[in-house]
């Protein structure tokens, strides 16, 4: 009766337990429920979680009560043989089994002498991470204990599984929601309206291929004669080459507005851009001024085209070069000829 009362007992705990862990959905919170548990369920004194990584086959620790995390290899060590195998290990002695690394007790003074480490596997049987309980407080690890550790080790395997599947939406969801708002944000700086000029029509539309890109297009009216056009592109797509356009768009605007000089305000930009952008990185840029009393247009481009004037009168169709290689490239790229 003793036997069977003390049965009923342990498997009501691990019913318990596997309850709260079906509850548990922050991958942190549910880590300290799987190593608080297994401690208290298999009478240890101390245990460590080890969670696989599979891309470098290596056991690494988030919690750990009584010593410090590390990685290491599924290749060495007693949680390394469970990770390969798949099977629980019982030692009752860890200084009679050569598997066992005494480095971590000289340098805690800690004194382990009983190991029962056991695999954590997904619904699909993969190996999700090890645990591994020290010091049975009362005698060793028995056959009663690995039946208990195994069918602990079953629910806190799949309870993991899916905090992970959990956090992985919720990280999905938060980049998600992080790429609409920036978004939103460079479609903001993108000119709500056509600028009105006396014999000019003038019209910018963009559209990203992502949720956001490195294409920007500004206008800055100097004063009623004449207007400041520029626009551009990043090598990329994605958020950098997106901070990259909107700091490029300042910069061209703030310096315009201060000063008229288009082959300058490209020199200055030139060089703060090959200053800060790492090497690979550049920008493609277009920056003119449209006079209305002369109705010309004068341009810099730093490998922005072609552009193609189209002659009303002719049906004409001119097509021009850049005038000058990518912002970003080179400390200082020579002149930049304005073309007319």
């Amino acid at each position: 009766m003793a036997m069977e009362s003390s049965n009923n007992n342990h498997l009501g705990a691990l019913l318990e337990m596997a309850r709260a862990l079906g509850s548990a959905y922050d991958l942190d919170q549910l880590l300290g429920m799987v190593v608080d548990y297994s401690m208290e369920l298999l009478g240890a004194e101390r245990a460590t979680l080890f969670l696989y990584d599979d891309v470098t086959r290596e056991l690494y620790t988030l919690i750990v009560k009584g010593t410090e995390g590390f990685r290491m290899s599924i290749d060495k060590g007693i949680a390394g043989a469970v990770a390969r195998e798949l099977e629980i290990i019982n030692i009752p002695d860890a200084y009679d089994d050569e598997r066992f690394n005494p480095e971590v007790d000289k340098k805690t003074g800690y004194r382990t002498r009983s190991i029962l480490a056991c695999p954590l596997k997904d619904y699909q049987g993969r190996l999700v991470g090890v645990l591994q309980v020290l010091n049975k407080r009362q005698g060793v690890f028995g056959d009663e204990d690995v039946a208990l550790a195994e069918g602990f080790s079953a629910q806190a395997g799949v309870a993991i599984q899916r905090a992970n599947l959990l956090e992985e939406q919720l990280e999905k969801q938060r980049m998600k929601d992080a790429l609409k708002m920036a978004s939103e944000i460079q479609q903001e700086l993108f000119p709500k309206k056509s600028p009105q000029l006396t014999g000019f029509d003038i019209a910018c539309w963009n559209r990203p291929c992502d949720e956001i890109g490195g294409d920007y297009c500004d206008f800055l009216r100097l004063d009623d004669k004449r207007l400041i056009v520029s626009l551009g592109d990043v090598t990329g797509h994605g958020v950098g080459p997106a901070l990259v356009s909107c700091a490029t768009r300042a910069m061209l605007r703030v310096l315009s507005s201060v000063n008229d000089n288009i082959e300058e305000v490209m020199q200055r930009v030139n060089g703060m851009l090959n200053a800060d952008l790492p090497t690979g990185r550049f920008v493609t840029s277009f920056l003119g001024m449209v006079e209305s009393d002369s109705g010309l247009l004068s341009y810099c481009s730093a490998g922005q085209g072609p552009l193609l004037w189209l002659k009303a009168a002719t049906g004409e169709v001119e097509s021009f070069g850049a005038g000058g290689i990518p912002m970003g490239i080179l400390e200082d790229y020579g002149e930049l000829p304005p073309s007319l």
